[in-house]
């Protein structure tokens, strides 16, 4: 019985982060909170960050994209991941509210052949902002879990270094808002 119940509870455990490929039928909930690392002031000049990467339509994305706004979060996601889902309408939100500030976001995920189901969270999150694919250079982002989420200045420095430059999880347009007012 006890081997039973540890059974479902690591199952459980396992299965309520996004860590893994778990595919559910709805989304969960996002939570209020991001586990939150706080950055640190913006990184040197060899912190720069560069990558070449198509958004869904084919346009060809690269670090040009940075020099055009004061503060860029790039938000790693996957449309598997019920957390990542959750928090994309806030992310819009969001998005409207700061871009006159020079503000943008760029949505990433990796899983290919989910096409289908990307189509459909964007549509039912109403997202505009630009989702791009997930290349090799994001590799340097890599935390084992989504969301994951990173900023980078206008010049394209990552904005922390190391790990204190991933914020890891979801979060409330409030608690991003916060965020981006500390940052902008």
């Amino acid at each position: 019985m006890k081997l039973q119940i540890l059974t479902i509870l690591l199952a459980a455990l396992v299965t309520a982060g996004c860590g893994g490929a778990a595919l559910k039928d709805e989304p969960a909930p996002a939570p209020a909170e991001t586990t939150e690392v706080v950055p640190d002031t913006p990184a040197d000049d060899t912190d720069d960050f560069t990558f070449s990467t198509t958004d869904r339509d084919g346009k060809t994305w690269d670090e040009s994209v940075f020099s055009s706004h004061s503060l860029t979060m790039i938000n790693f996601w996957e449309p598997w991941c019920g957390p990542c889902v959750g928090e994309m309408e806030d992310l819009q939100r969001l998005q409207d509210t700061y871009a006159d500030r020079g503000f943008q976001i760029l949505g990433v995920y990796q899983t290919p052949g989910m096409e289908e189901d990307v189509d459909a969270v964007l549509q039912s999150t109403g997202v505009t902002y630009p989702i791009l694919h997930y290349t090799g250079e994001f590799d340097v982002f890599q935390s084992g879990y989504v969301p994951t989420t990173v900023f980078v200045d206008g010049s394209g420095h990552v904005i922390g270094e190391g790990d204190s430059a991933l914020y890891i999880g979801s979060n409330s347009y409030e608690g991003w808002a916060a965020i981006v007012e500390g940052l902008l």
